[in-house]
């Protein structure tokens, strides 16, 4: 299982960080979670294309999560060919009204007309290829949720989206063997909803992962004293996250 980093920054623009998007590929089946803007040229730059993707998971609304949605669905008819087999979509609650609402706006731009959406229900388990796929809800949003992700030897994978310290996303990540957390603002800096350095470290410990990814860093984070202070609850393997790292599990 290969994890791509695609996107670690958030909603403000940066040169360095694009917004939240993850890749994670094993064999032949490529599953993409969240699509903040600028993923579909951070997906070409990790040598991905587009139609290539089997699944696409989305963890709340928010914009910096959303996005390219509309973008790729725009560019899955045209380039480089139109799509022609089906692209599964495993989303937080209320995210098929919003792409109604959606059509709406943007009409048969982003209906597909040579493939055909299939909507997995979150809350119950799903296997995509080679992977399969539980949810959990998480602390941000009404229906934010976090997923899991684990291949038939049971390596597994943990992505929370955006949370805060809370008992779901422990058990969904416990004995994962990478735990992706966001890692929004600093310990002095904590904001309702969202992951400071130490608050991520303790999730990882309780949850007993192997590894931790730090995430979706506001500039006010830095990468570094977030894993310092991770480390203080949390004795594994802490990773920064950046742009295009490629970490295979």
């Amino acid at each position: 299982m290969q994890i791509t980093i695609l996107g670690s920054g958030t909603c403000v623009p940066s040169l360095e960080r694009s917004a939240a998007c993850i890749q994670v590929a094993d064999g032949r089946t490529t599953v993409v979670l969240d699509t903040g803007p600028g993923s579909l040229r951070q997906l070409l730059r990790a040598g991905t294309e587009i139609n290539a993707i089997d699944l696409l998971c989305y963890t709340h609304l928010h914009v910096d999560h959303t996005a390219d949605f509309v973008p790729l669905l725009f560019a899955s008819k045209y380039a480089p060919l139109p799509r022609t087999r089906e692209l599964a979509i495993m989303a937080a609650p209320g995210f098929r009204d919003f792409y109604n609402s959606l059509m709406h706006a943007y009409g048969d731009w982003i209906v597909p007309e040579n493939h055909a959406l299939t909507w997995l229900e979150a809350g119950q388990p799903a296997v995509v290829g080679s992977l399969t796929i539980t949810t959990a809800p998480v602390r941000h949003t009404q229906h934010s949720i976090a997923f899991r992700l684990a291949d038939s030897s049971g390596t597994s994978m943990v992505y929370s989206g955006d949370t805060d310290l809370c008992r779901d996303i422990i058990t969904l990540a416990a004995g994962c063997d990478m735990l992706i957390l966001e890692c929004s603002f600093p310990d002095s800096d904590y904001r309702e909803g969202h992951l400071t350095p130490e608050r991520a470290g303790t999730i990882a410990a309780e949850a007993g992962c192997r590894q931790l990814m730090l995430t979706h860093f506001y500039p006010e984070c830095d990468p570094q004293q977030a894993v310092c202070s991770a480390g203080k609850h949390f004795g594994g393997y802490i990773h920064a996250g950046y742009d295009l790292l490629k970490i295979n599990i």
